[in-house]
């Protein structure tokens, strides 16, 4: 009897052990930050004009949504959600996304689209053509340093990344280095004003894009901070 009241308090102890383990294992594991949200728009405004709206979900261009995360500790992922985001990207050479933000104070430009091989092979305002190059697919230029006289603008490029186009869930995420954005921890990633009226614009694009072409523009009212950890 007694052999078998010690093995009967030793399972005991032993079931106790496993339900109890796993609480304390996820107790001890720490929350991973998601994205931060830095803006909205209203779905349904492009061309502002709600009838146009049918167009701006087939050209990809009806922003909803804006938000700064960390992919990693030495990425930033920018996320543009749309209302739609056809499976090609919209029209791939014709639709065109700026995002325009202050890294500690620093103008900084992300432009780019599904492909971009009108400017992205060889773009005289970015400062590095010639020669020309494949910019590959969903290409965003990081610009900064930029100059507008009149109508244009120009800017210089730091690099080139590659974005990720996910029609389920119509968002595009752009992942850019840190070191590619001149930011460091701590860094702030601030909202700007850029060409199209807002933080982050959608617009239809031949080589340039007009400011009078049917659009739809975002502002960002958020800064997003670089974790320190």
């Amino acid at each position: 009897m007694k052999t078998r009241t010690i093995l009967a308090v030793a399972l005991v102890g032993l079931v106790a052990a496993a339900f109890s383990a796993p609480g304390a294992a996820v107790a001890k594991a720490k929350k991973k930050k998601g994205p931060v949200v830095v803006g909205t728009d209203e779905a349904g405004d492009w061309g502002a004009d709600p009838q146009l709206a049918p167009i701006g979900d087939a050209l990809g261009q009806d922003l909803v949504e804006a938000s700064i995360g960390m992919a990693d500790k030495t990425t930033v992922n920018f996320v543009i959600k749309l209302n739609s985001l056809p499976p090609s990207g919209g029209v791939p050479e014709a639709t065109r996304y700026v995002w325009d933000f202050l890294v500690d104070g620093e103008t900084t430009e992300l432009d780019g689209k599904f492909t971009n091989y009108s400017r992205g092979a060889c773009d005289p305002t970015s400062g590095q053509c010639p020669p020309p190059r494949d910019p590959g697919l969903q290409p965003f230029l990081v610009r900064g340093d930029c100059v507008t006289e009149g109508s244009v603008t120009t800017c210089q490029e730091k690099g080139v990344v590659n974005a990720i186009f996910d029609a389920t869930t119509a968002t595009i995420t752009i992942p850019v280095p840190l070191d590619l954005l001149g930011a460091k921890k701590g860094s702030k990633i601030a909202p700007a004003t850029g060409t199209f009226g807002g933080t982050v614009a959608a617009v239809p694009s031949a080589f340039l894009s007009a400011n009078n072409f049917p659009l739809d523009a975002l502002v960002a009212t958020k800064t997003f901070t670089v974790p320190k950890k």
